[in-house]
């Protein structure tokens, strides 16, 4: 029987908010960093979808992007102050400057920096991504871009930033616990 290598996660005072756009491998990551430190993740995406008992495509369907980020910003404020894991925000979820100043001060943000290339690659299917559902596939990379350069100044405020372009989601995962550990230090 195989068993999972767990570190000592006990220098971590503080949860971690992962943060990046859709695409950046927020949920893989925060898994294998879930693994690596034995704590708990949740994915805000999920929590709004059991909350709501609809998919996140229904939720734009039914209430519009800034029904959503309505829903999104109410459980993020609600969940900043109780998460004690790992929880990974949707790309858009720092829709502005309160919502990354209440993130930063309950626990650790760290920004999952992908090359647009990759994103562009990692995201060509588009599907159950409602910012992406009308972008046919030859202008998806002039939305991506877009989407990034409005988000960047938002993505950028984080407290550790992890560039992720061709690292394993363990490679990424590795990363983050040495900064922290070097910054909780």
């Amino acid at each position: 029987m195989k068993t999972k290598a767990v570190s000592d996660h006990s220098f971590l005072k503080s949860p971690i908010f992962l943060c990046g756009m859709m695409g950046s491998g927020k949920s893989t990551v925060g898994k294998a960093l879930s693994d690596i430190l034995g704590i708990s993740f949740s994915d805000l995406d999920t929590l709004i979808v059991n909350q709501e008992g609809i998919s996140i495509p229904e939720i734009f369907e039914s209430k519009g992007e800034s029904g959503f980020r309505m829903i999104e910003q109410k459980l993020l404020i609600q969940h900043a102050k109780s998460t004690k894991g790992i929880l990974a925000l949707g790309g858009g979820a720092l829709q502005d400057q309160q919502i990354v100043d209440h993130v930063k001060s309950y626990g650790w943000l760290v920004f999952l920096e992908t090359p647009l290339e990759v994103l562009v690659n990692r995201l060509k299917s588009g599907r159950g991504r409602p910012m992406l559902n009308k972008t046919e596939v030859k202008n998806l990379d002039n939305r991506i871009e877009n989407l990034l350069k409005e988000r960047l100044p938002y993505y950028h405020q984080a407290h550790i930033i992890i560039q992720t372009g061709s690292s394993s989601k363990k490679q990424v995962a590795e990363q983050i616990v040495k900064k922290l550990k070097s910054y909780e230090a």
